[in-house]
């Protein structure tokens, strides 16, 4: 007797793509992204057929090429007509580390445009932050911020101590850290490019601690040193900073010298991301 086996379907390589994407993308309000059968046909391309990934009202198009990866972003009332970011990575990790780092924040920031109760949403927002920091164990405190219409949360995680202001409608937060150095040169690589290893750093940086720190940044992208002192990192698209002068700029830069940094241009899906790193 001969079995008849039924023909199975292609598995489209953006598919298995967006499925393992999908799966290293932080629910939001309980919701989980969600990935579409069928696929999409985004108006940039025709050759590659794309994925729709789906959380709510947000939606990214994913595009999965031999070499290259193409993403595109969705709210109701917008349709990508060319990728909106496209990254020489098809491993779903680093996928999913750039669509946190540069595509979420700008989606979110779009829509905040929409928003009537700003002092809601950020209060919805430090909530997400919040109940992430506190899954890993981390205390937190919520507290109305420095400016008009600021709010911010608080938590310590080995020996740094971390705070996290929203702005208004802005969904993107402004994060500092402070603590020993080499704990804050851990904590600020998570927020940057992948580091390359080789990168000159620039010279004629002045004093200690900020030498030592430039030879961290450097290996991730752009650093200069500041005319007040202190060093300025990053640059946009994406976080980008500043590291504050040393307290004493006559001590040697130890591993224990406290160091103090900003980081701006944080998407809030990817701070949640980052709480197993930041708050354990």
């Amino acid at each position: 007797m001969t079995t008849v086996t039924a023909p199975t379907r292609p598995t489209c390589r953006a598919q298995t793509l967006a499925e393992h994407v999908a799966a290293l993308l932080p629910a939001r309000a309980g919701s989980h992204w969600t990935v579409d059968v069928e696929p999409y046909s985004p108006w940039w391309t025709a050759r590659h057929p794309g994925v729709r990934l789906v959380q709510g009202t947000r939606a990214l198009v994913l595009v999965a090429r031999p070499w290259e990866t193409e993403i595109g972003w969705q709210l109701p009332d917008r349709e990508p007509t060319r990728p909106d970011l496209r990254i020489a990575r098809t491993a779903p990790a680093a996928v999913a580390r750039e669509i946190l780092r540069l595509v979420l924040p700008v989606l979110d920031d779009e829509a905040a445009r929409t928003l009537e109760d700003g002092a809601r949403a950020r209060l919805e927002l430090l909530s997400e932050i919040g109940h992430a920091m506190r899954a890993q164990g981390a205390a937190t405190y919520e507290r109305a911020g420095l400016l008009v219409n600021t709010s911010g949360i608080t938590w310590s995680s080995s020996g740094c101590r971390y705070s996290a202001t929203l702005h208004g409608t802005n969904p993107v937060a402004d994060i500092q850290f402070q603590g020993p150095a080499r704990a804050v040169e851990r904590a600020i690589a998570h927020f940057l490019p992948e580091a390359v290893p080789g990168r000159p750093v620039p010279s004629g940086i002045r004093g200690r601690l900020e030498r030592r720190m430039a030879q961290v940044l450097a290996r991730h992208g752009h650093v200069e040193q500041l005319e007040q002192k202190g060093l300025a990192f990053g640059s946009e698209p994406g976080p980008y900073g500043h590291v504050a002068p040393a307290f004493d700029p006559a001590t040697r830069a130890h591993d224990i010298t406290p160091a103090s940094v900003d980081v701006h241009g944080v998407g809030v899906d990817f701070l949640v991301s980052l709480a197993p790193h930041l708050a354990r």
